[in-house]
């Protein structure tokens, strides 16, 4: 196999396990990940830091983030409600990663998003 062909099985890949991971975010790990390709969990992981320049963890981190945002402009759920619908279990651990990633606290956010709405 060339070089080439090798970088595009990779791509592939990856490919498909950022599918999966899109799909089962709220409890997908990557022994499960491991398990249904047919890779070791180390391989994996090296793999989608390669390529995505972000680990296993800050994957999965991102796309429960990326759903939680959309739940609080989408949805009256309380914040309790969207951590546990998205995967996370911590209460704590998500109003800190959603201020790192956002630059706002959940709650802030959610009122912009909603005084935005009512002014147009």
């Amino acid at each position: 196999m060339t070089e080439e062909e090798n970088h595009d099985q990779k791509q592939k890949l990856l490919v498909d396990l950022l599918n999966e991971i899109s799909q089962k975010y709220q409890t997908i790990s990557l022994a499960d990940l491991a398990q249904r390709y047919g890779y070791t969990s180390p391989y994996l992981s090296s793999l989608i830091k390669e390529l995505t320049g972000k680990n296993f963890v800050k994957v999965c981190t991102q796309k429960r983030l990326e759903q939680a945002k959309y739940l609080l402009s989408s949805s009256d759920y309380p914040i309790t409600k969207i951590c546990e619908l998205v995967g996370i279990h911590n209460l704590n651990s998500f109003y800190a990663k959603f201020q790192q990633q956002y630059h706002v606290m959940p709650n802030a956010y959610r009122k912009n998003i909603n005084l935005l709405d009512h002014l147009n």
